[in-house]
């Protein structure tokens, strides 16, 4: 009998975090940035399943059962604050695909990480599309780079400072630095092969998907939170609807 191959989706949200206490429990509107991030994958028709990874019992109760989701709960040496991110993919698609007797196996993993959450169902619908087209090992979400590490980032060498990547010819103006784009958490897609093969974070076959700088905050400390916080006051015109608020 041949096996199903389907595209799972994967939200990581573990219980410690640094720069906000209980990030992934951070509320927007009543509802976490977990949760937020779970309904858009169950939303989607091109997602099979979707997995909840998480140490914390507190974070996977926060999020309603659904007949797509799967709530796996992390083992702590995966919930580490240097845990790297793959250990924790390749857990979540060996578990998804002994969870059904391996009568499915995972073809692609979308990662839809809960700290980006002015995400919409449209950028993984894209992202998903482009990906099934180009047929790499990764694709990445991405915005056009604040600074540009050929020419306005400097990191140190003994005693001296220099620009963070040389080229032959330092560049004379910022127009003539290459291209460069920030990496965003939108969402991140992997082939099979390069989680359980290949795992490596970037591995040779990546491609880029564009997204919108103003939707592509990633929650990483409380100035993050407040560049949210004015967007969502802007985009919605109504300054006292909009809360904020950490558990």
């Amino acid at each position: 009998m041949k096996k199903k191959k389907i595209n799972l989706a994967l939200v990581a949200a573990r219980k410690g975090s640094k720069g906000v206490k209980n990030k992934n429990l951070l509320n927007i509107k009543n509802k976490s940035i977990t949760k937020i991030a779970v309904n858009i994958a169950v939303k989607l028709k091109k997602i099979n399943n979707v997995i909840l990874s998480s140490d914390s019992q507190k974070i996977l109760d926060t999020v309603p059962n659904n007949k797509k989701l799967i709530k796996l709960k992390r083992k702590k040496y995966l919930a580490r604050d240097k845990t790297p991110m793959l250990p924790v993919m390749y857990d979540a698609i060996n578990y998804f695909e002994k969870f059904f007797n391996y009568k499915y196996l995972v073809n692609n993993l979308v990662i839809i990480d809960p700290t980006s959450p002015l995400r919409n169902t449209s950028d993984i619908y894209k992202a998903i599309k482009l990906f099934n087209k180009k047929k790499p090992d990764l694709l990445v979400s991405a915005h056009d780079a604040q600074h540009n590490p050929y020419f306005s980032i400097l990191e140190k060498k003994g005693r001296f400072y220099k620009l963070s990547k040389a080229l032959k010819q330092d560049p004379g103006s910022r127009q003539e630095a290459p291209k460069t784009y920030d990496i965003n958490t939108i969402v991140w897609i992997y082939s099979r092969k390069a989680v359980m093969k290949i795992k490596k974070r970037i591995p040779k076959k990546t491609i880029m998907f564009k997204t919108p700088k103003e939707r592509s905050i990633d929650i990483d400390n409380q100035n993050d939170i407040n560049l949210i916080n004015f967007y969502l006051k802007n985009k919605n015109n109504d300054k006292k609807n909009i809360q904020f608020k950490s558990i």
